[in-house]
């Protein structure tokens, strides 16, 4: 008979079987965070272009909560109410970037324009009756010079260029070429991209002793335009050390008007224009707003809307102050003359409005008669400028 030998039975290790299913469900969670991660909702990545919100973001996003205990430079603090835009509009407002690279999109007309010497107070003197400036500028210029006189008691502040024509500025651009014999110049901007076809630009000169010296801005009595103009909303436009930003050489008597709020970032952070226009993209409605404390003590928010890539028209979103009435904060709305807008709303107003009496009759530093234009023959020793 033959032998009978019982098949061992082979044991199941369950600490294998352990190690397979948890490598299983492992990839089965890769697997689904993948797809989430493609086709679900997400926040986009620091290095990917920000993205204009719609109507439907901001309903979905917004939040009732206490104003008191919220965070103003957080949306979820506000509802909005918008404004339609187009490409049309990124050459409009205070913070157009225009430089030699830049050319300004927008449209002058002398008729938008304030004659200087018309609207000026007695605290300094213009060249003659062909330097203009925008509105808006001429308000802030004639609060800062009267200012500057009566802290200083200086009295050879002029105003010698504003607003320039595309023709006039190719006149100063082929004389200065036509001078140094080279093929592009570091001191006048090219036709076109110079900022003084803006509005917003104004030069200095120093008229003493019947002579003119640009030289003397931002020296002596005169450092007190270049140390204080941020309070007024103006910024020097090419200071010393980024030059190779603005491509202009350092010019301490050129200066733009970009509205307080900025001009006070730019002060406090040593932006020029440049620097600036790309720091204030770090700010939108999804990232959070910017806030600026100035001197005055208001208080504003600033934030960036960039120019929609899949439509004609960008949606720009403005702060509603009051639900009810449907009041918005008081806002600014400026293209940046390249990709998109910049919003700038006045989140508390100054503490007081100082009121400023102009000067006139027998105070008026400088007589405003013939023997202060340049017209007149007199010494004209001015640098080379933008």
């Amino acid at each position: 008979m033959a032998n009978y030998y019982p098949k061992k039975r082979r044991k199941i290790r369950y600490n294998n079987l352990a190690i397979l299913l948890a490598i299983l469900l492992l990839i089965i969670l890769i697997i689904a965070k993948g797809c989430s991660a493609i086709f679900g909702n997400r926040e986009p990545k620091e290095d990917e272009p920000a993205q204009p919100l719609t109507t439907q973001d901001l309903a979905q996003d917004e939040l009732p909560i206490d104003q008191n205990m919220a965070d103003p430079t957080s949306q979820r603090y506000y509802t909005f109410s918008s404004v339609t835009l187009t490409a049309d509009d990124l050459g409009t407002g205070n913070l157009v970037l225009v430089n030699n690279n830049i050319a300004f999109k927008g449209q002058v007309t002398e008729d938008e324009l304030d004659v200087v010497r018309e609207k000026k107070n007695n605290a300094y003197s213009v060249k003659d009756y062909t330097v203009l400036v925008r509105p808006e500028v001429m308000e802030h210029l004639n609060t800062m010079l009267l200012d500057f006189y009566n802290a200083t008691g200086s009295e050879g502040v002029m105003v010698n260029a504003g607003y320039r024509t595309l023709e006039y500025q190719q006149e100063l651009y082929d004389e200065d070429l036509a001078q140094s014999g080279q093929d592009s110049s570091s001191l006048v901007a090219k036709p076109g991209f110079s900022e003084h076809h803006t509005g917003l630009a104004i030069d200095f000169t120093v008229y003493e002793d019947g002579k003119y010296d640009q030289s003397k801005i931002g020296t002596g009595d005169y450092a007190w335009i270049n140390e204080n103009c941020h309070k007024y909303g103006f910024i020097n436009r090419y200071p010393l050390g980024k030059e190779k930003l603005t491509m202009i050489d350092n010019e301490p008597w050129h200066f733009r008007y970009v509205g307080v709020a900025h001009a006070t970032v730019m002060k406090n952070y040593d932006y020029c224009l440049e620097e600036y226009i790309d720091f204030i993209k770090n700010f939108t409605i999804r990232k959070g707003f910017l806030q600026v404390d100035t001197d005055d003590g208001a208080i504003y928010m600033i934030y960036y809307v960039p120019m929609s890539a899949d439509s004609d028209t960008t949606s720009v979103f403005i702060p509603v102050k009051d639900k009810d009435t449907k009041e918005l904060y008081p806002y600014e709305i400026s293209g940046n003359n390249v990709d998109g807008w910049i919003v700038t709303f006045q989140f508390k107003a100054p503490d007081s409005v100082p009121t400023v009496l102009p000067l006139t009759g027998d105070e008026a530093p400088v007589p405003d008669g013939e023997d202060a234009s340049l017209e007149d023959g007199a010494d004209n020793t001015n640098n080379s400028e933008e």
